[in-house]
This record gives C-alpha cells, sequence and structure tokens, in this order.
C-alpha cells in the first residue's frame, strides 16, 4: 500500500511540472497578436509595489506583471510619467491596456473591467513620534491628515469620515516630509509602501501606530482594464490562476519579508490599558539564561537562540523592548525576577520551581523527549526497554529525579550541559541521552556527532514558556496574546534558523525503511528524467539572483558611502555618546567649536559647555536630564551654551537621538551653532523695546499735529465767519442809520422833538446795538476750544449753528428746514460739533450757489434716535449730489471742489477726525434723491 501510494504521489508531481501551459482561445491568441506590446501603468513613487529607479520599472505589482507576461509569452511596454488620475483617463481613451494595480469601487466598476484580488493591502496609521494615541479614524477627527491626491484611502476617507481634514499632495514621499516638520497629524498609507519609504530616504521620527480597523479602508488590489477590453481582462484572470502559491510566496518575501507573508496581525490584538501600559513603560527587563543552547544562550557579546527569536517577533507586533539582564545561573534568574530586578524571565522549562511568586505564560515550545543513541545500537522500543542501561544528563535536570523516583537503580551520568550529555552517548560512555528535539538537532549538527540519531521519542513533554511575576497580569495578558499571535509559519521558520534539517531518525521497522529506500530511489529516477528541465530553471533562476544580489551590494555600497559622507561632511556637528563619554565626531564639530579631534575624544558635554548657563542652571544637570529624556523617548532637542578653544561662548542647537550599534546604546548627538540666530534675536527684542518708544512719541506728535489740524481749519473758516457777520450785521446797521436819519430830519424841520417819540427811537437803536453785540458772542463761542466733554441738548448747537448761518442762507434764497428732536441729550464736544455742523451747512450753501440751474434751493436738517443707543444727524441739500469719483477722496486732506473761490481742502478732513476720533461717533455721506445727505451718528448720553 505504501509503495502504491508512493507512485501516485509521484504521478501527481509528474502531472504538476507539466500543467503550467494556459489554454488561451483562438480570439484571445489573435487579440494578444494585434496588440503586442501590452501597454501597463508604471507609477513614479509608490514603492515597495509600483515605482521607477533609475529609468527602471520596480516592485511587487511589476514583478507579478512581469511573470504574468512570461506566462502568456508575450511583450510588454510600461508607461511611466502620469500621475494617477492621468493613468485613468488613458485607459479610458485608449492610450493605456491595463493598470496594474488598482482597488475596485462602486465608481471605478462603471468603467473598468476588474480580474480577482491577487494582493490584500492594509492600511496603517502613522504620526509623528509622541503622537502615538492618534491610533484610530475616531481620534483623527478636527486633525489634520496629508495624503496624496486621487489614492483608494485618500477618496475612502473624504467620503467616510468627513470631519477629518484632509492635505492633498503628490506622493507618499511628500506626505512623510510633511508629517515629520509638524505641518500634519497623521497619514494613512499602505504599511509595506510607507516602511519601504521611509527606509529608503532615511525619514525619521514617524512611526506606525495602527491599521485601519475599518473593511472599506483594505485595498483589495487587482487588475483592471477598459470595459472595452473585457477579453484582455479575461486573459491575465486566466493567468493569475496559473501563478503557484511558492511564486507569490516568493515575490512576497522579496518586496515585503516575512512579516507580510504571515499577515501577522499589529498590536490591534490588544486592549486599550495594554497598549497603554506598553507606551507608558516602554522598555521590560528580561533575565536571561546564558547556556541553554539553542533555546537561549550568551555568544559574541549578545544573547541568541530561539527566545530571543520569539522576542523580536513580539517587538514587531507591539513595539515592546526588550532590556536584557544578564545572570550566571538558574537560580540567580529565580532570585531576580522575586526581587523585582527584572519583569520576566523569557525561558522557563522548570516551572514549578517559580509557583510561588511567579506565574507562567503558555508554551511558546513544545516538544517529546528524544531517545538519542549511536546509529549502531537497535531502535528502542520503548523508555522502559533501556533504563538498564547509562544514561547521560545534566546533573541539574528535574528529568533524574523524576526517573529515580521510579528506577532507583538508573545508572546516571551526570554532566554539566546537554553537549556534554550528548557527547558521552557519542564516544560510548553512556547509552542513552534523553534530549527534546531543538537541543538534540543543535548539537548533533553543530559539533560533529554524526554517529548519533533519535532512537524513539518518549510520552515525556518538554515546553518551554515565559515567567512574570504574580502581581503584572497585564504582562502576562500580553505576552500569552502576542505568544499567540505568533502564526506555525513563523515559529517553524525560526526553528529552522537554530536546528539542523539532516537529523537522522531510524526507521522504526524493516519494512518502512525499505520502502522509504523505494520511494527515494524512484523519486530519484523522476527527477533525473526531467534533469535537463529543472536545471535549465534553477540555473535562470540563480543567474537572475545573483543579479539582484550584485545589484543590492552596490546599494549597500553606495548608502553606506552616503551615510560617510553625510556624517563627515555634515554642515551641523555629529557626535556620539557612549556612557556619557565622546566617542566619535566629525569635521563639522571641530570647526565648530575650534579644539582638535584628541581634545573632543573621551572627553564629556558638559567639558565643553560652561560650569553655569545663561538662566542660571548648571551646564552639568541639563545634559543630565536631556541625555536620560533621549534614552528613553528615542529624541529629544534642547538649546545650550557651549565653550570653543578660545573660550567663547557659542550658542548651539542640540538634538539627541537614541540609536543601538552592536547591541549597544549611543547618543547620537547633532550640533548646530546657533549663535547668529541668537544675536539677531538680541537685536530684534531691543529693536522691539525702542519701537514702542517711537510709537509713543509718534502718536503724541500726531496729536499734536491734529490739534494744528482742528486750529488750522478754524482759522480757514474765519473767512467765511466774516462774511457771515457782515450778513448778520447788514440788516441792524440799516436799522440804526435809517432810525439815526429819521432823528436828524425831525429835529431839523422841527424845533422840537416829541420825547416820546425820541425815546422810542433811541430804544430801537438800544435793541439794535444789543442785537450786533449778542452777534460778537455767538462768533466768539464758535472759536474757543472745548477742553472737557459736557452734556448738552443736540438741537441747542444746531440751533446755533443755524442762527450763524441763517441770514447768509436767506440772502442768496435758500431755503432751511428743520426737524429736530428736543430730547436727544450728548455727551461730547459742543463747539467742536458746531465746527463740523457749520462746515457742512456752509459747503451745502457754496454747491447749490454754484449750481444756477437749481430754482427752488433747500437745506433740510433733521435729527433722530437709532436703536435707543445712537443720535442722527441729517443734512441734506437738493445740489445735484456728488460725483462717486469725488465721494471716494471728500474727507482726504487738502482734496476741495469749490470753484468760486479757493478752498483749503481740510473741512471734511477735520470733520470726521472730529467725528470719528474726539466724539466716537461716525460721518459719511450719500446721494440722496437730488443731492448729498451727510449723516453723523453720535452715541447718546446715558444717565447713571
Amino acid at each position: 500500500m505504501n509503495f502504491l501510494r508512493i507512485i501516485f504521489i509521484l504521478i501527481l508531481i509528474n502531472n504538476f511540472l507539466f500543467s503550467q501551459e494556459i489554454n488561451l482561445t483562438l480570439e484571445e491568441k489573435d487579440f494578444l497578436k494585434k496588440n503586442s506590446p501590452i501597454r501597463l501603468h508604471n507609477e513614479l513613487n509608490w514603492p515597495p509595489y509600483n515605482f521607477n529607479e533609475n529609468g527602471q520599472p520596480k516592485g511587487f505589482s511589476i514583478d507579478y506583471m512581469n511573470l504574468l507576461a512570461k506566462k502568456l509569452n508575450i511583450d510588454i511596454v510600461y508607461i511611466t510619467g502620469p500621475s494617477w488620475d492621468e493613468f485613468m483617463n488613458m485607459l479610458q481613451e485608449d492610450k493605456l491596456d491595463a493598470i496594474i494595480n488598482i482597488s475596485k469601487n462602486e465608481q471605478r466598476a462603471k468603467t473598468i473591467a476588474f480580474t480577482s484580488i491577487f494582493h490584500t493591502a492594509a492600511n496603517a496609521i502613522y504620526v509623528k513620534r509622541g503622537n502615538e494615541y492618534l491610533d484610530s479614524l475616531e481620534k483623527l477627527e478636527g486633525k489634520t491628515l496629508v495624503m496624496p491626491k486621487g489614492f483608494f484611502a485618500q477618496k475612502a476617507i473624504a467620503k467616510y469620515y468627513p470631519k477629518i481634514k484632509q492635505i492633498l499632495v503628490k506622493d507618499t514621499l511628500e506626505c512623510l516630509k510633511v508629517l515629520s516638520l509638524g505641518n500634519a497629524d497623521a497619514t494613512i498609507g499602505k504599511k509595506n509602501v510607507i516602511d519601504y519609504v521611509i527606509t529608503l530616504n532615511n525619514i525619521s521620527g514617524v512611526v506606525p501606530t495602527n491599521y485601519v480597523d475599518d473593511n472599506r479602508m483594505v485595498s483589495l488590489i487587482r487588475i483592471g482594464t477598459s470595459k472595452d477590453k473585457t477579453i484582455l481582462r479575461d486573459i491575465f484572470e486566466k493567468a493569475q490562476k496559473n501563478v503557484t502559491d511558492e511564486e507569490i510566496l516568493a515575490l512576497k518575501r522579496k518586496w515585503f519579508g516575512v512579516k507580510d507573508i504571515l499577515n501577522s496581525k499589529p498590536s490591534n490584538f490588544l486592549n486599550i490599558n495594554e497598549i497603554k501600559y506598553i507606551n507608558s513603560k516602554k522598555i521590560f527587563r528580561m533575565c536571561n539564561i546564558p547556556d541553554l543552547k539553542p533555546i537561549e544562550f550568551f555568544e559574541n557579546s549578545k544573547f541568541q537562540g530561539i527566545t530571543i527569536d520569539i522576542l523580536k517577533s513580539i517587538t514587531d507586533k507591539t513595539n515592546m523592548r526588550f532590556l536584557p539582564v544578564k545572570t550566571n545561573s538558574w537560580e540567580e534568574a529565580k532570585s531576580f525576577l522575586k526581587e523585582g530586578k527584572c519583569d520576566f524571565i523569557p525561558t522557563v522549562t522548570k516551572s514549578e520551581d517559580l509557583i510561588d511568586f511567579s506565574t507562567v505564560t503558555k508554551p511558546f515550545l513544545s516538544y517529546k523527549l528524544a531517545i538519542i543513541t549511536q546509529k549502531n545500537k537497535p531502535v528502542a522500543t520503548s523508555l522502559e526497554d533501556i533504563l538498564d542501561k547509562s544514561i547521560a544528563k545534566r546533573k541539574d535536570s528535574k528529568i533524574i529525579q523524576v526517573l529515580r523516583s521510579s528506577y532507583p537503580d538508573l545508572k546516571v551520568i551526570e554532566t554539566n550541559t546537554n553537549r556534554e550529555s550528548l557527547e558521552a552517548v557519542s564516544k560510548g560512555n553512556a547509552y542513552f541521552a534523553l534530549e527534546p528535539l531543538p537541543i538534540a538537532s543543535y548539537y548533533i549538527s553543530n559539533y560533529a556527532l554524526k554517529n548519533l540519531y533519535i532512537s524513539r521519542y518518549t510520552n515525556m513533554p518538554f515546553t518551554v514558556h515565559m515567567a512574570v511575576a504574580k502581581d503584572n497580569k497585564l504582562l502576562l495578558s500580553i505576552l500569552n496574546k502576542s505568544i499567540n499571535n505568533i502564526s506555525q509559519t513563523e515559529r517553524r521558520e525560526i526553528f529552522s534558523k537554530w536546528t539542523a534539517s539532516s537529523l537522522n531518525y531510524k526507521a522504526i521497522t524493516d519494512y518502512e525503511y525499505f520502502w522509504e529506500i523505494v520511494s527515494t530511489l524512484l523519486f530519484l529516477i523522476l527527477i533525473f528524467s526531467y534533469r535537463h528541465y529543472v536545471l535549465d530553471k534553477l540555473n535562470k533562476n540563480l543567474t537572475s539572483a545573483n543579479e539582484e544580489i550584485e545589484k543590492k551590494t552596490k546599494e549597500l555600497e553606495k548608502q553606506k558611502l552616503l551615510f560617510e559622507t553625510l556624517y563627515t561632511k555634515s554642515a551641523d556637528g555629529v557626535i556620539l555618546i557612549r556612557d556619557g563619554i565622546i566617542s566619535s565626531c566629525n569635521e563639522a564639530t571641530l570647526k565648530i567649536l575650534k579644539f582638535d579631534e584628541s581634545e573632543i575624544i573621551n572627553n564629556t558635554l558638559e567639558n565643553l559647555a560652561p560650569a553655569i548657563q545663561p538662566d542660571s542652571q548648571s551646564s552639568k544637570t541639563i545634559i543630565k536630564k536631556y541625555m536620560d529624556e533621549a534614552l528613553n523617548d528615542g529624541v529629544v532637542s534642547f538649546e545650550l551654551v557651549l565653550t570653543d578653544a578660545s573660550q567663547s561662548d557659542i550658542w548651539a542647537e542640540i538634538v539627541f537621538t537614541s540609536i543601538e550599534i552592536e547591541s549597544k546604546l549611543f547618543l547620537h548627538t547633532v550640533i548646530r551653532d546657533i549663535t547668529s540666530r541668537k544675536n539677531l534675536e538680541q537685536k530684534l527684542e531691543d529693536l522691539n523695546s525702542n519701537l514702542e518708544k517711537r510709537v509713543i512719541e509718534e502718536i503724541k506728535k500726531n496729536e499734536i499735529n491734529t490739534q494744528r489740524l482742528v486750529q488750522q481749519s478754524r482759522l480757514a473758516q474765519m473767512g467765511e465767519m466774516i462774511s457771515m457777520i457782515a450778513h448778520q450785521w447788514r440788516q441792524p446797521l440799516s436799522a440804526i442809520s435809517a432810525t439815526t436819519n429819521n432823528l436828524i430830519l425831525k429835529m431839523m424841520i422841527s424845533d422840537e422833538v416829541d420825547k416820546k417819540y425820541f425815546d422810542n427811537e433811541l430804544k430801537l437803536i438800544t435793541e439794535y446795538s444789543q442785537h450786533l453785540s449778542s452777534t460778537i458772542d455767538d462768533f466768539r463761542n464758535f472759536f474757543k476750544t472745548d477742553k472737557e466733554k459736557v452734556c448738552f441738548k443736540l438741537n441747542q448747537v444746531i440751533n446755533k449753528s443755524l442762527y450763524l448761518i441763517n441770514t447768509a442762507l436767506d440772502s442768496n434764497g435758500i431755503k432751511l428746514e428743520k426737524h429736530l428732536d428736543e430730547t436727544i441729550e450728548i455727551y461730547s464736544y459742543p463747539s467742536e460739533l458746531q465746527q463740523v455742523i457749520l462746515n457742512i451747512l456752509k459747503n451745502a450753501e457754496d454747491a447749490l450757489n454754484e449750481n444756477t440751474n437749481i430754482k427752488d434751493k433747500q437745506i433740510t436738517v433733521i435729527t433722530y434716535k437709532k436703536d435707543n443707543s445712537k443720535a442722527i444727524i441729517e443734512i441734506i441739500d437738493n445740489a445735484g449730489g456728488i460725483s462717486n469719483e469725488v465721494k471716494e477722496k471728500i474727507f482726504d486732506p487738502y482734496f476741495s471742489t469749490k470753484t468760486k473761490k479757493d478752498g483749503t481742502g481740510l473741512g471734511l478732513y477735520m470733520s470726521k477726525i472730529i467725528i470719528n476720533e474726539h466724539c466716537n461717533g461716525r460721518l459719511f455721506v450719500s446721494n440722496a434723491n437730488d443731492g448729498a445727505n451727510f449723516q453723523i451718528e453720535l452715541p447718546l448720553y446715558k444717565k447713571v
């Protein structure tokens, strides 16, 4: 039966090797022939999926399409340069045959035919270091994302999360630059893409926080053709079905590494309290076992082994950082955990020793103990059958105690290490050893113990756990969840790294051994039949691999040269600090500090600074504080005064970055000379101080100038006032003259004049004289300057102004109407307000006199209250209004439109200053139906 089973398997292998041909219809073949080469899109910068480097299309999608083209035996050409939106248009305009990586949505499905999914890519959230709490789309609401325009994730966020603001840029690299500068809160994109761009461009300070927890945001990547070319879609579909798991796995390994292939979950398998615990603690101390190869051991100045690789996988999934605490023995490791000197023991095979003060995780390694003998010994049918033989076992093993409790006569050869146990069996000093598969495989393969083999497995289990202090339930939960999220594939890869696959396991029965030989021979015969096919394929792959290795080697050399150039030729000073001591520096450091290299190396940063900083703090205290922060948080920047070789002070901006070189922590320190900037800042501060004084002086000057302008305006009005006085005096003087002439005539005609008549005439002369005197008082009061604000009736000030100009208006045939609210009270400067009203009235008079076409000349004055908080004065004429061009300049200084006599251009300018600045009001002008309407808005007086 076994023989038939082997033959059947070989037939399946044979069929598989020759099932690679793709069956195309005649129509499909004809299409490919007429449309050769097939035009595919190649993006400029979307690594590692689809990008262009030195004119060469590269990436996972490119290699996938090259594989399909090879299977279809067709020619393809890549079109590089257009943007994503331009590619989409080209597809519909038949300038492009296919877009090789595109996600399907409802809108696109209207015009594009899609193949089945060939890759699934999750989107991740990336933030600037320090903002790791932004780990979900809900927390990004109200924040700002920077996104590549037109990408699937960008449009999905705009549609489903409108509260998230977006800055749209060209590509992923520009997104990361904007984010690293702090101009956005986060970016979202394919984790493979962003990780690749960060590594390639040495972008620092940007970290992932979580995968996007929204199935609508998962990109299901397909190939897309125009709906006019569904035949091409069908051809690609057939080729996709012909791609094997091994081929797609190889492409993913090449471009994404193991993590993407394993589809390992990110830290979203942890709850919020566990994530907060990791972020707050940052570093977890582990007590390591130094001599348990290959599970855990210390060699070449570092801890290695299966456990260490398991912890690296946990680091990748949770961002936990582990700090080794070396112990000399298992007893010391237990003691350290109990005393709190470490947080956990990563390798525990004897959990019963820890039961009083710790809890162990689920096992991350589980095997049955194997019986190891020399190859020339008979196969052991069971452990009990050979317990009369000698066993070699490490002296601190619990197994010895277990076996001796049941078999007190058991002959045990005690050793110090597992290696010594296996060597004792190899040399014949002991008949057998009991070891788990990883330990047995490691030593047999690496120490030339080729005469040993696994005779049989026992039912005795060998498990490896991690141990955590009993009160630390959060850490226990985190480790258990992390272990659960390590896939079997990843475990096998780690195990294969530390063990050999050539460990012999002797057949249990002769028949099994016979059929193994037969099946091997048959398989070799079949392989030999197809050797030319296989060798040819392997040679091609080997050539391609060698070329790729050569390219990668050259790229590494270029990157190394670039790093060395950046370090040595950087304009900023760069030093490396280990345990507070400077171990290396570049040329710029020597130039900034003016020291020789020997004076800086093995020195400390505090010795390069004055003892006390300008803010009176100790340099030593400041430097130690920021060094500790950098070691805990990763990056920190601050300003510090340094002292150069000439004892001159230098202001420096210093950036500490914690890095690891050969498992040792260093502080990568950048020193930038900012002395010039600091001097400019001081000058600017001094300038600002002096500027305040100058502003105060200018304000005083401006107040004086304004007062002068007010006085100048009053003087400019004096001529107009004299004209008004002439109008006011003309009638009384004529009356006095007429009365006097009457008296003279009476006296000439008659020797005696009636006393009563004479008294009446004198009384008239007296009244006219008093009227003249009153007029003089009114004009004198007009030119007085108000020193303080007073409360007054608005109608009284307006009536005084109208009284002064009324005679002049009558003489020019101008009708004056007034509608005054006698209840309005104002708290302001009455004489200044009177000046403004009189100035506007005089301008209205001049405008009416200049316009000879108006028959019924009229000026109307109206007052009223507005909103119970403002008093409004309207002065309206019918002189034809003001043009828009004049209206824009009417309140400018020295602007005048008077034609018959020279105007100063100060009247309305000063009126606006008086109303707006002195009286806290507003003066403006508009055109009424057939003239101008000047409005004065003043605050009402509020009685307290």
